[in-house]
């Protein structure tokens, strides 16, 4: 499994900069491992990044993403399928920290799965997460 902690230190990013998002959490939880690390960061941090060489600035989709090594950071997470993109403040509000790294809450993860899967591009992954989740949250309660 890859170490996110040691990973996020590479780059100076903390509890309080940055929030892993996506299904980083999953990992984090020993749920299923995750092969690369989505990052979301206030824009402080992120104009601190993208003076760093090793990034490679894209618009995969309309915002623009560092993409360097396992890493993908943004300022916003761009959910298409509902036209809103959720800043690292409201991340931050639905979040959780484990072993000194922030997570986005695995609820808010399952929130934006299902919206996935009932947009215009469903992954069978995604799908495959949402049952995960759920029987997850039902045993941890």
């Amino acid at each position: 499994m890859i170490d996110i902690k040691q990973k996020l230190s590479e780059l100076s990013l903390t509890s309080e900069n940055a929030i892993v998002i996506g299904s980083g959490i999953l990992n984090a939880l020993n749920i299923r491992e995750s092969h690369d690390i989505d990052v979301i960061v206030d824009t402080e941090t992120y104009n601190r990044l993208k003076q760093n060489p090793q990034f490679i600035v894209s618009q995969p989709l309309g915002l623009d993403v560092l993409q360097y090594d396992i890493y993908e950071i943004v300022t916003g997470w761009n959910m298409t399928d509902i036209n809103k993109v959720y800043s690292f403040e409201e991340i931050f509000e639905n979040s959780t920290v484990i072993d000194g790294v922030r997570y986005n809450s695995l609820e808010f993860l399952l929130t934006v799965k299902k919206i996935w899967v009932g947009g215009k591009n469903p992954r069978e992954k995604d799908k495959k997460d949402i049952e995960i989740i759920e029987n997850y949250l039902k045993s941890s309660k």
